[in-house]
């Protein structure tokens, strides 16, 4: 009778235990921010845009007159390459985004100084690079 209580106990054990160690996996992914729809690519487009005003205002020193401009191109592009992301075909995305990011530009160097613009696209250009160097 000891014996079989010992085991049961034993069993509830290994069992908490077990529990316990999925509990803590899968909290871990969610504070990683791997989760389902934690990834800056399910973010909404008004999430992505007022991130790359964030890092846009830190890493190129807007001015408070530039910040508004700048967040409204961004949530204007990411609105439309939210649209583009819908289409099957990736030759047509991928033209699509390329003419996008080039209206994009064109409108942040009418708002950037000549310095700012030039830091941006050394910026985007190392993103790039980033990117190329994940894939392969």
């Amino acid at each position: 009778m000891k014996s079989m209580l010992n085991q049961r106990i034993r069993s509830l054990r290994v069992t908490i235990g077990m529990i316990a160690l999925m509990l803590i996996s899968v909290t871990s992914i969610y504070a990683q921010g791997n989760g389902p729809g934690m990834g800056r690519g399910n973010a909404s487009p008004e999430d992505r845009a007022k991130h790359l005003t964030e890092m846009m205002k830190e890493s190129l020193s807007l001015t408070a007159a530039q910040e508004p401009k700048v967040s409204a191109i961004n949530l204007k592009y990411a609105k439309k390459i939210e649209e583009v992301r819908k289409v099957a075909d990736t030759a047509v995305q991928h033209k699509s985004m390329q003419n996008l990011n080039k209206q994009k530009d064109g409108e942040l160097k009418a708002v950037l100084t000549a310095d700012q613009f030039k830091s941006y696209l050394k910026q985007v250009e190392e993103m790039k690079a980033r990117r190329r160097g994940m894939r392969n």
